[in-house]
């Protein structure tokens, strides 16, 4: 809960207004992006056994590919290329920045 605030408040502090930035609406999905992210790589890791980047590049990637093929999600980096796919193209910018926090959390393949 406190991190789907925090995110929420990120956004006021690049521009949004703080009345649409801290809006219910705005901050539950980003508590509920939080709680997907983590619910789909938790089974990942258990079935496993353990913890691996992989299974968070799974799980944002989907998280990515899903939110911007329904116009939720836009494509960090990619803003101003033309792009053929850009759900495939999600699917490889948001597991590359989940993995890459991964590892610096100490994750390894």
């Amino acid at each position: 809960m406190v991190y789907g605030a925090l995110f929420a408040g990120f956004d006021a502090f690049q521009g949004v207004p703080l009345q649409q930035a801290m809006h219910p609406t705005v901050v539950g999905r980003y508590m509920a992006g939080i709680y997907v992210y983590n619910v789909s790589t938790c089974p990942m890791e258990a079935i496993h056994g353990r913890q691996s980047l992989l299974h968070n590049f799974l799980s944002a990637g989907v998280i990515g590919f899903v939110g911007v093929s329904r116009g939720m999600l836009g494509i960090p980096f990619l803003q101003n290329y033309h792009i053929s796919n850009p759900p495939v193209a999600a699917f490889f910018v948001y597991g590359s920045i989940a993995s890459a926090f991964s590892a610096l959390g100490g994750k390894r393949l």
